[in-house]
Parts: structure tokens; C-alpha cells; sequence
């Protein structure tokens, strides 16, 4: 991702959507916070309903009782079993959103989604456009067969890798719509792409552009007289409404039509890198290989792209969309540009192993370290050096790379900051003017 730790020699960077492999404790819902689930080998990380104990009734217990070992051996069979869930090809959520927001970090969709608007100086394709003033709400069968012209299945094998997610056809010429979680593995890898359609035709599959912080990716394969699909205002559903899922889950359950209602709008679900991102909630089942599918209105307009959903046991029905508005923004910026432009960017490499703990330790002030300054970078015309610790961007406080980054999301390239560091025991107060983050 375009982002100033993308050099940055310590730690590994990788996506901002770290993996949470099946052996991990899971958390606990705290609205709504989301990690993305491993993909790879032969192992499934899709949704698995409990396995519960099975054994025989112990001879001193009366019938419909359960003597102590059963009981036993039920809650530990339980226990496994709820650590064995997950969504592979799903983010899944977890418990961080509360502490980043109060450590003040975040806030990726409404500086992110703003910023692309702004900086647009070329209208892309897509556009959601309200349903009419007249218009009925369609019979579920029509808007099935209307998807099955729009919804494509997305996979990546080869290697270590076998990934299967769905996607959407947004323009007639082959452009596909889908989450970046989705192709991450086999991308990185170099390994191919293939696109399906309904009919079984597989085409092979360019990457026309990725945005990792809004997990939106865009493919592109050689096709026309494709089915675009429509999309709408998800702002336009009222909690309660009924909406409509069509994806490819479980790898060979493809086309699956699942319904629900629209639970929940505007809802901020965090990475464990404190990336939030704005997404509205339903309930309509979703599962592993359903994300990069759409959620569909009672009109048959698309409204959102399915990307994350809370599992644990004992939890049903909490599925997130990000909102066909802020889709397609992202979308026509990697049409037509084949990334987002305008995104604020520095030019350090940053040490992340800086921790408050660490400056702790040796007496130091928490901040960003600066391991390094690019060369011709805006941080190197406003004068930053190899061993600063930024403090904060324009009073804002920063107490490590990580915060650094956050802050930075929320400026565009052209802006100006005030940063106040540390070199050595002098403290000083440099003004910047941010770069544009390259593709």
C-alpha cells in the first residue's frame, strides 16, 4: 500500500489486514472491529457450526442428563470448535476499534472517500443514481436472474495459494469489481487471476488497480457485451429494509441468492492496524467466498460490496458492505488512473520496533523514528534526518509509526503540516508540504 512504512526495514509490512490464522484466540464483537482470515493450502477457514460432544450416557445418569465427564468433554468440544471458526476470504472482526479510537487513530473512509472526489479530474464509469420516484420493488427471482449476469466468480491457485472470492461486473467492456482480500495471496505472488461467468466461460484476469486501505481491487479481462450492474444510494435503504446477496460461497455453492434486511448504516469497522472504514450492516448470510459479491436493493441496484463478517459462536447475522458510493469512487480512480490519487505522502522509512515501550526503556520520547529519508522526497526539502522522533503532526499527538501513518491519511498530497520532533535533545518544529503517494 502507498503509505510512508512501505520501506521501512524492521518488521514485516505486508497488508494493513493482518492475518489471523485458526489457532488464534478469537475476540469478542465490540461493533465492529475486523482482521482478514489466512487463505491458502488445503485447510478451510469457512464458517463450521459447532461439533458437539457425541458420547455415550454415562450408566449413572438418569436419561436426558449428562453425566460430569460428557459435560466435560462437551465444553471442551465446544471450546475447540469455537476456536476453529473463521472466514476465509472474509475479514473477520475483533476487538481494537475502541482502543483506536481512543488513541485517536483511524478514520480512513471519510478522509479517503473525500479525497478521491476532490482529487478526480477524471469521471470514471461508475456512478450509483437513485431509483425512481415510481419505481416497485422487483420479485427476489427477477433480481437472481439479473445478477447472474453481473456476478462473476474470482479465483487464484498456484503455488501455496488456492483462493476462491466473487466480483462484480462493472462495465461492459470487462471491468471486474471486487475486494482486494480476495486476489491479496496470489497477486503478491504474481500467480494468475481467473474470472467466471455464469455460463462457465473463464477469462484470465489483469489487475487494473488495487486500494488495500478500502480492500477494493479492480481486474480486467478481455470481454464485451458484458451485463454491467446498476448500482444505487445505499444511504437511500432505511434499517429494515430487504436486501438481497448473491455470491459464490464455500468455494463450490456458486450463485447462491441469500436474503435479509439492511441492520445497521455508517458503522466504522477497524483493522488491527486501526484502519476504519465505513460500511453498512445486514444480515443476510454470507460466508467464505462471498466477499466481493454485491448487495442488492429491492430495485435490483447494487448498494454494496460484501467484505467482512463477525463469526464466533453463538453469533449470526452481522455482515458488512462497504456502500456502493464509496465503491465506486475508489473504483473509477483505478479505471481510470489505475490507482487513487492525491494521497499524502512523506518519503521516510520508519522503524516500528520505536514502541512507547521501547522509548520507555531507554528514555526516550515515543514517536515515529525516522530510520531513513528518501531522496528527493518531500521529507527531505523540509529537512528531516535518519534519528528524529516525530511527536506530532500539527498537535496531534504520535507515539509510533504506526500512529504516524494514521495521521498522514488524513491529509492529501499538497498539504501542509507543521511537525514537531526530537533530534537528539533539541526539540524542533519543521513545516512540510506532502507529496502524492505513487501507484
Amino acid at each position: 500500500m502507498n503509505d510512508d512504512r512501505d520501506q521501512r526495514p524492521f518488521g514485516q509490512e505486508g497488508s494493513e489486514y493482518h492475518i489471523v490464522r485458526p489457532e488464534r484466540e478469537r475476540s469478542a464483537y465490540s461493533d465492529a472491529d475486523y482482521r482478514s482470515a489466512p487463505r491458502g493450502g488445503e485447510v478451510s477457514y469457512g464458517y463450521n457450526p459447532a461439533h458437539y460432544y457425541a458420547g455415550g450416557e454415562d450408566d449413572n445418569c438418569h436419561r436426558g442428563q449428562i453425566g460430569f465427564r460428557a459435560l466435560l468433554a462437551l465444553c471442551l468440544a465446544a471450546v475447540i470448535a469455537a476456536g476453529a471458526l473463521g472466514i476465509g476470504g472474509l475479514y473477520l472482526l475483533t476487538r481494537d476499534r475502541r482502543e483506536a479510537r481512543q488513541a485517536g487513530q483511524g478514520g480512513l473512509s471519510d478522509e479517503l472517500y473525500a479525497q478521491v472526489r476532490r482529487s478526480q479530474d477524471v469521471e470514471g464509469p461508475l456512478a450509483p443514481v437513485p431509483a425512481e420516484g415510481d419505481a416497485q420493488p422487483l420479485p427476489a427471482e427477477d433480481i437472481y436472474i439479473a445478477a447472474c449476469d453481473q456476478v462473476v466468480g474470482v479465483s487464484t491457485a498456484g503455488g501455496q495459494t488456492a483462493n476462491t472470492g466473487s466480483g462484480l461486473i462493472v462495465t461492459g467492456d470487462g471491468y471486474i469489481l471486487t475486494n482486494y482480500h480476495v486476489i491479496e495471496s496470489g497477486y503478491l505472488q504474481g500467480l494468475p487471476i481467473t474470472v467466471a461467468t455464469y455460463d462457465g466461460t473463464e477469462y484470465p484476469a489483469q489487475v487494473a488497480g488495487t486500494e488495500s486501505e478500502s480492500d477494493l481491487a479492480v481486474l480486467k479481462i478481455q470481454a464485451d457485451g458484458l451485463e454491467p450492474a446498476v448500482f444505487g444510494d445505499a444511504e437511500a435503504v432505511s434499517v429494515g429494509e430487504r436486501v438481497y446477496v448473491v455470491g459464490n460461497p464455500m468455494q463450490n455453492l456458486p450463485y447462491t441468492m441469500t436474503r435479509g434486511t439492511m441492520s445497521a448504516q455508517d458503522r466504522q469497522i477497524a483493522t488491527e492496524a486501526h484502519v476504519t472504514t465505513n460500511m453498512f450492516q445486514f444480515d443476510a448470510a454470507v460466508n467464505r467466498g462471498s466477499s466481493g459479491g454485491p448487495v442488492y436493493n429491492a430495485y435490483g441496484q447494487v448498494i454494496g460490496l460484501v467484505t467482512a463478517k463477525y463469526a464466533a459462536t453463538g453469533v449470526e447475522g452481522l455482515g458488512f458492505a462497504i456502500p456502493a458510493a464509496d465503491a465506486c469512487a475508489i473504483a473509477n480512480e483505478l479505471i481510470t488512473k489505475g490507482y487513487v490519487s492525491g494521497k499524502a505522502y512523506l518519503g521516510l522509512v520508519l522503524d516500528n520496533t520505536f514502541t512507547p515501550a521501547v522509548a520507555q526503556y531507554y528514555r526516550q520520547k515515543p514517536g515515529a523514528y525516522v530510520a531513513s529519508v528518501q531522496a528527493d522526497s518531500a521529507a527531505e526539502a523540509a529537512g528531516l534526518r535518519a534519528g528524529d522522533v516525530i511527536t506530532a503532526v500539527d498537535g496531534a499527538p504520535v507515539d509510533s509509526a504506526d500512529a504516524l501513518v494514521a495521521v498522514i491519511r488524513g491529509y492529501k498530497a499538497g498539504d501542509s503540516a507543521e511537525l514537531s520532533l526530537y533530534r537528539g535533545e533539541d526539540e524542533l518544529t519543521i513545516s512540510v508540504t506532502f507529496g502524492e503517494a505513487a501507484p
